[in-house]
């Protein structure tokens, strides 16, 4: 129970960062008629063309950088984690007048976090888990854990992770896994050879 009550609390803390992306997507949706409008005083402006381009492309990149902002709260993967990053670090790059040396980090970092990306992560690197009582029905467990496993009329979590187990040749033992399409399910807890707990994970992808 206290497991769950932590799960509702965590995904209720989404509810208040999509309410917050909101806010964000309103105040960026402004900002970029602000924008807009800026366009139309180019052929006013005293500024020079270096300086107006320079000004006009630092507030569209930072307009950017909220965007990727918005999907890294309401999607949390690391994925969009490094979007935010490589913007940020691209925006360092194109706007600022950085040395030839300070260029050169910044673009290393831009190759290090397409490469941490790429080599890197797994499907299973951003993920939510709870764990539940191996004696609970499979039908219970997917509300709970809110997944759809194909479970047979009345299966218990624990029989339908040994009979998988055993479809795959793997011995009941804690920390014995099987793996489905966005869910793996984990031996937490064995007791005279029976399961009594199961790590269920959920990939975010």
């Amino acid at each position: 129970m206290r497991k769950f009550l932590q799960t509702l609390l965590y995904e209720l803390s989404f509810y208040v960062e999509i309410l917050v992306s909101i806010i964000l997507v309103l105040v960026l949706l402004l900002l970029t008629g602000r924008l807009v409008l800026e366009v139309s005083s180019i052929y006013t402006s005293s500024a020079s063309i270096e300086d107006y381009l320079q000004s006009f492309i630092n507030q569209a990149m930072s307009i950017a950088i909220g965007v990727e902002l918005i999907k890294m709260l309401s999607k949390h993967t690391s994925g969009t984690i490094i979007e935010v990053l490589l913007f940020a670090v691209a925006r360092q790059i194109v706007v600022s007048h950085s040395s030839t040396l300070d260029m050169l980090l910044g673009v290393i970092a831009i190759a290090a976090l397409f490469a941490t990306r790429k080599y890197l992560f797994s499907d299973f690197d951003d993920s939510n888990n709870i764990i539940v009582r191996g004696s609970q029905k499979v039908k219970i467990a997917n509300v709970i854990a809110r997944v759809n496993l194909k479970g047979r009329d009345g299966e218990l979590l624990r029989d339908f992770v040994a009979r998988h187990l055993k479809e795959e040749d793997k011995t009941i033992s804690i920390g014995a896994s099987v793996y489905f399409n966005d869910v793996a399910l984990r031996v937490d807890s064995v007791k005279n050879g029976v399961i009594t707990r199961v790590e269920i994970i959920k990939s975010l992808h």
